[in-house]
């Protein structure tokens, strides 16, 4: 597979472009979506890259036990932080307990793009396979709108 940068690398680049941020969290937040691997798809198409279908189901499962386990109990506890927990008082500590949580998140998902860098090295073929992109398939599959591409692809 040729790359020109990490996924991690272009992950960071990626998600600091304008509107990015918004749109990944909404469709994780309404579509379901797993972001670590919209992202990888999306650094799939950037290298003219194309899963095939059975390269895609492999894909899914090879994140889904990471993701469950490890990713998705971090998100659902630093949003949790976020808010007054009764009888608490919410508080500096609190806050900063939220952040060491949000640390140890954003750890995880560079540990899931490495993981799945280090598997599509070993399991995506050398050449684009079909005209859509990973991405828009991903998309279509989660049943969201297909105009959130235009901010994904731009």
């Amino acid at each position: 597979m040729v790359k020109s940068q990490t996924l991690w690398n272009f992950a960071v680049a990626f998600y600091a472009q304008p509107q990015v941020a918004d749109t990944c969290l909404r469709l994780q937040d309404e579509y379901k979506a797993n972001v670590c691997l919209l992202i990888a798809l999306r650094w799939l198409d950037t290298c003219d890259q194309a899963l095939s279908d059975e390269e895609f189901v492999a894909l899914k499962t090879h994140v889904a036990a990471w993701t469950a386990q490890i990713v998705e109990p971090l998100r659902q506890l630093r949003r949790q932080l976020k808010s007054p927990f009764e009888p608490y008082q919410q508080d500096e500590t609190q806050e900063q307990l939220r952040n060491a949580v949000k640390q140890a998140e954003l750890l995880a998902e560079k540990k899931l793009l490495e993981e799945i860098e280090h598997w599509m090295s070993k399991n995506v073929q050398a050449s684009k396979a079909n005209a859509s992109s990973n991405i828009e398939d991903y998309i279509v599959e989660l049943n969201a709108p297909k105009e959130l591409l235009v901010v994904l692809c731009k």
